[in-house]
């Protein structure tokens, strides 16, 4: 994106600045100078722009991140909803950088920048074009899995038949028991439960017993066992979708939750060298794993299969190596799952906006990535939804993987922001009243453009007739 005659353009010292101040430090600005990055809580940058009419615009912005600051981050917020972050670390001074498209009526808007983590970038301006309306619908497309079963092509169809059109309400829980506390509370709020139930695996390894274990790591292991028998509970008994993850406790051990790169001395490298120790040790952690998943297909329940999440972030060890390990671990696990195991039950989801890391688009099902917007911030999460689009040219379907305050219905309508489900985190994020206030959750589980579980058809022999 190039600075044009034609684009609406605000200098950052024209905002409105909180704990930020203009400066001249680093050569290569236009204007009267930059704002420097936000540095604590509450810092943020403001600027108003006019738009002259009803649209669609390409949001773009110029910044800097310094050597040595590491990753820098900022909320994107677009009158005061959530649009998503600006991350950045070290650039070759001033960059320009596409955001998202954002539909503005006529008249003036706030962009603001916030702090969230670490420090935010160096601002120079922001930059608005003109754009085309973003496209909704998808060409069908086949499982990946040519063998998937009757009942997983069936929720396929049905997903098929959703996107662009509604989103599937989810909610995931730390405890793989019936009833939840999340459940409960949702239940409680609004009269309805989410469609889709959110599991783990991380009790299904063969490394959980760890050094140093906190007690939080204990109870998460011992309320996590009777995930397979609720997760063919919902499915069977109450009509509701599953969707799995894996914290995957590392199998040559560690301390504590294992699955935190900075827990364990695990070599993902190593473990994908066959004749390894730690490549046997590999094997039989998927093994066990799939043995649960058969539980699974034997009782005909299809799977929304989310592993190897987050890693680009590095914080977990099957991202700690990089994209190419972690791409080899992908490929090995549905080599296994699929051709040993005939695991014909999954659909499979990636899970990373992060173009390096992926593996390809005929290799996943579904593309994601999870994103928690401030507390209480609704907003569309319109440029993760694109950064993830982008991954397989616009050709998939999108789904929100993690999230933690709920985006706003409507707000999703009107950016055309397709998201396919979201799934809330358990513990707090729901139960608290912070992320998603009472008010807002009665909103959505209301809302016509939200499924909820008792809206689900017989999807698992949707489309068959």
């Amino acid at each position: 994106m190039n600075i044009s005659s034609s684009m609406i353009v605000v200098q950052a010292e024209e905002g409105r600045l909180h704990g930020v101040a203009c400066v001249t430090e680093t050569p290569g600005y236009t204007g009267a100078g930059y704002v420097k990055g936000t540095s604590k809580d509450g810092d943020k940058l403001e600027v108003d722009m006019h738009v002259p009419e009803d649209g669609f615009y390409d949001l773009g912005i110029r910044f800097a991140v310094a050597n040595g600051k590491g990753k820098c981050t900022n909320a994107l917020l677009i009158d005061g909803s959530c649009y998503g972050y600006v991350m950045s670390r070290s650039t070759s001074g001033f960059v320009i950088e596409h955001q998202c498209a954002v539909y503005f009526k006529a008249g003036t808007h706030t962009i603001t920048l916030l702090k969230a983590w670490d420090y935010g970038v160096d601002v120079d301006c922001f930059m608005l074009s003109p754009a085309q309306t973003p496209e909704l619908s998808r060409s069908p497309r086949k499982l990946i899995n040519p063998n998937a079963s009757e009942a997983t092509v069936g929720l396929w169809n049905y997903l098929n038949s959703n996107f662009g059109r509604r989103v599937i309400t989810g909610q995931h829980t730390a405890s793989g028991f019936l009833p939840a506390e999340e459940f409960d509370y949702i239940q409680k709020v609004t009269g309805k439960q989410p469609a889709i139930r959110g599991f783990d695996l991380l009790s299904y390894t063969h490394a959980t017993e760890t050094a140093e274990p906190t007690e939080h790591k204990l109870l998460e292991i011992a309320e996590n066992k009777g995930s397979i028998e609720s997760a063919i509970e919902w499915t069977n008994a109450y009509n509701g979708i599953v969707t799995l993850t894996w914290h995957w406790f590392a199998p040559t051990g560690g301390k504590d939750k294992t699955f935190y790169t900075q827990n364990t001395d695990f070599n993902l490298p190593i473990a994908l060298t066959p004749e390894t120790k730690e490549h046997e040790l590999l094997l039989a952690d998927m093994d066990a794993v799939a043995e649960q998943l058969k539980r699974l297909r034997d009782a005909d329940v299809p799977v929304l299969w989310r592993p190897l999440h987050e890693a680009d972030g590095a914080w977990f060890w099957w991202g700690a190596f990089g994209p190419e390990p972690c791409k080899q671990l992908w490929r090995l696990m549905y080599d296994r799952f699929t051709n040993l195991h005939q695991l014909n039950n999954l659909i499979w989801v990636w899970n990373s906006h992060v173009k390096d890391w992926y593996p390809g688009e005929g290799e996943t099902d579904i593309d994601s990535c999870d994103i928690y917007a401030p507390s209480a911030n609704y907003g569309p999460l319109r440029k993760p939804f694109e950064q993830v689009d982008a991954l397989a040219g616009g050709k998939k379907l999108i789904a929100l993987g993690e999230n933690g305050s709920i985006p706003d219905p409507d707000q999703m309508m009107a950016s055309r922001t397709p998201w396919l489900w979201y799934m809330t985190w358990g513990g707090g994020f729901v139960v608290d009243g912070k992320s998603t206030k009472d008010d807002q959750l009665r909103k959505v589980y209301s809302h016509p453009y939200c499924i909820t579980l008792d809206l689900l058809p017989d999807w698992r022999r949707y489309g068959m007739e």
